[in-house]
């Protein structure tokens, strides 16, 4: 083990570390030293239901742009490169500004960053929505408008994901709260896209669905508000134990919380590079299908629009209820890993069956296989970077370097899809699913690698956050301690404590970068090849752009 490690353990005591772990066996359990009262069950509850529907209006509006495709082309008269630009935009701005809110809101808490980011999305929604009101159809301002809502939605699951960690622990609660995030943001999603042309077509113009995702987005702007204002009255009033503070242990590597340290990506173990590099290809498939899922639909089924977006929202429904399941199921038994696995394996046979086979019962069945991989995508990429990285405290901030590459992956699909359907001569989207397809297959293989190593002695060696991540939480310390037995003899002799170390600073250390040279140049090199994801991002956008105006002018 490095020095710097033994620093890090050697600062708490056997002492500190039992209280400490005395205090999270419940999270509800009272301090014997506060004479506040214990957090009561229905304020959790209302957090979490406040919390929630911080992030409904966005994701309510974004589903609807998805759905208009086809008739927001005809009526700004773009092309399919210049949608693709629109689509891309809110990506691209996420591929810095993630990182940087990831810090801001480690540094002032997630109440207090949901409603300025709640605020933004409003904002840009209305200004989307004004974009296509009165005749004005402008794409620029319709490209304005997504990004003022990118600012504020790029980082807003982050804010939420950030108030879980403070009021629930890793096995007892957190899964079943990001469960509920996620389905409450597919119910958002499926009704923004299956009443979007539904609302076009009656009402006479596409702008009213548009203006609907605006007032949404205004009720969860108020819902913002009110979670900042609860968590200071839950404060005042409750104990309320922060489960991502490490208040006996300096931040890791000694960073100052709250600074920006570019030191602090540096020491993100191995592990976390290799779920980063799953999402680049798995999440980052799953997400970007959807701008194209309702014109897909439209052309295999060869129906209007109405059909299309209630077709294509169709796999939204099963996320909502399986969500919360799988977040209690992790809370349980854990197994984050296996989760992943099958999420890449869902999303492969979807591309597949879509790709491959044109009849309509074959169409049903492999949007059914993509609703099961929405269903297992989010949750658990969200819950195991809480679990790998070994200060909880830098949560937003390690959540937001995933997010920030998994942006620029999804810019380069979308722009790539768009140009493929641009130069079929049928403006058919076979070629493009095919990039999909590409992206499935890969990110089975990272998948399946990283499950592998959970399961091999010479993964549990070198990546055992992976191996804790998988077994049951109630399970984790007696693991830890057999993991921590085998990594011993590739320990220098002089660095061995574990005499004097307890099981929770045998955890922490197990999930620090492993101290070696050969570890510290696979860091370096994964977190170079996640910043030419995003600088290849960008290239492709400027591109983009290039293309959706060359076409333009060759319409003409």
């Amino acid at each position: 083990m490095s020095t710097a490690s033994i620093r890090f353990i050697s600062t708490v005591t056997p002492a500190d570390v039992e209280s400490k772990d005395e205090r999270q066996s419940s999270i509800s359990a009272p301090s014997y030293s506060s004479v506040k009262p214990r957090l009561p069950l229905r304020w959790q509850m209302t957090m979490i239901a406040l919390t929630c529907m911080c992030t409904f209006g966005h994701h309510w509006s974004n589903g609807i742009i998805t759905t208009l495709k086809t008739t927001i082309e005809h009526e700004l008269k773009i092309n399919n490169s210049e949608f693709a630009t629109l689509m891309s935009v809110a990506s691209l701005v996420n591929t810095f500004l993630c990182i940087a809110l990831g810090f801001v809101i480690d540094k002032f808490g997630g109440p207090l960053l949901s409603a300025i980011l709640a605020a933004f999305c409003l904002a840009g929604a209305a200004v989307e929505a004004g974009a296509t009101t009165n005749g004005l159809n402008s794409y620029h301002i319709l490209i304005v408008g997504k990004i003022i809502a990118a600012i504020g939605g790029g980082s807003l699951d982050n804010a939420q994901h950030k108030i879980f960690t403070t009021y629930f622990a890793p096995g007892h609660g957190f899964a079943l709260s990001i469960g509920f995030i996620w389905s409450m943001a597919n119910v958002a999603q499926y009704v923004g896209q299956s009443t979007a042309n539904v609302m076009s077509a009656n009402l006479g113009s596409y702008s009213w669905p548009l203006w609907i995702g605006a007032i949404i987005g205004l009720l969860s702007f108020l819902s913002a508000i009110c979670v900042f204002l609860l968590d200071k009255h839950l404060r005042l009033h409750y104990e309320v134990i922060d489960h991502c503070k490490r208040s006996d242990q300096p931040s890791a590597g000694g960073v100052k919380a709250g600074t920006f340290h570019w030191s602090i990506a540096r020491q993100m173990p191995f592990t976390f590079w290799f779920v980063v590099l799953f999402a680049v290809f798995q999440t980052a498939g799953v997400a970007s299908f959807v701008s194209v899922s309702t014109q897909f639909a439209q052309q295999r089924l060869k129906k209007g629009a109405v059909v299309g977006g209630w077709v294509s929202s169709f796999y939204l429904i099963l996320p909502i209820a399986l969500t919360p399941l799988e977040g209690v199921f992790i809370d349980a038994y854990g197994r984050r890993v296996t989760i992943l696995f099958l999420s890449a394996c869902m999303f492969l046979i979807s591309m597949l069956l879509l790709r491959f086979s044109e009849t309509v019962p074959t169409f049903v069945c492999a949007y059914v296989f993509y609703a099961f991989s929405q269903c297992l995508t989010s949750a658990p990429q969200v819950e195991i970077v809480r679990n790998i990285i070994p200060d909880p405290h830098y949560y937003a901030t390690a959540f937001a370097i995933k997010k920030s590459i998994v942006q620029g992956s999804v810019v380069i699909v979308v722009i790539a899809a768009g140009k493929l359907q641009d130069l079929s001569p049928t403006d058919s989207l076979e070629s493009a699913v095919t990039l999909w397809l590409v992206y499935a297959f890969v990110s089975v293989l990272i998948s399946g690698a990283l499950l592998s190593a959970c399961y091999t002695s010479l993964g549990q060696r070198y990546l055992p956050a992976a191996r804790l991540s998988q077994v049951r939480p109630k399970h984790v310390e007696r693991e830890a301690e057999r993991l921590w037995e085998l990594r011993q003899h590739a320990v220098a002799e002089e660095d061995k404590r574990d005499e004097s170390m307890t099981t929770k600073q045998k955890e922490v250390a197990l999930k620090s970068p492993v101290p070696s040279s050969v570890s510290l140049y696979a860091r370096w090199v994964a977190l170079g090849a996640g910043f030419t994801i995003v600088l290849i991002a960008w290239v492709i956008f400027g591109f983009g752009i290039e293309w959706g105006e060359h076409a333009s002018v060759s319409g003409e």
